[in-house]
């Protein structure tokens, strides 16, 4: 099946929409250091496994998140890591155009600087 340039500007809208909430952007630089329980993303995300599971399921139907479950326990991961370069890579031109405006970009944290540029 080959795509049209207007289905593929469809996908890549729905993936956006998708990414388009801070929680699940979160959860992403969470997954970013390799697979996790859902316990340890709520932890590292500072919210309720509730709220993470309600993510964590959308992410998993549109496929940035594959899972493997170890007994009780199911691990997520990212499907493709290119997904957490592809965030960087925003935040970095995020962080450009900030520092335009000075503070938003000084108020940043190291960390966040960082891996903007990562």
């Amino acid at each position: 099946m080959q795509l049209t340039n207007q289905r593929l500007y469809e996908l890549h809208a729905d993936l956006c929409s998708t990414m388009a909430n801070p929680k699940r952007l979160a959860i992403l630089e969470a997954l970013h250091g390799g697979e996790k329980s859902v316990s340890d993303i709520a932890a590292a995300v500072e919210t309720t496994i509730t709220t993470v599971s309600q993510h964590l399921r959308l992410l998993r139907n549109k496929n940035v998140v594959v899972t493997r479950k170890d007994k009780q326990t199911v691990y997520y991961r990212l499907r493709d890591p290119r997904m957490i370069a592809a965030c960087h890579v925003i935040r970095a031109v995020l962080m450009d155009g900030m520092k335009e405006h000075g503070d938003l970009a000084r108020q940043a944290t190291p960390r966040q600087r960082s891996r903007a540029q990562a």
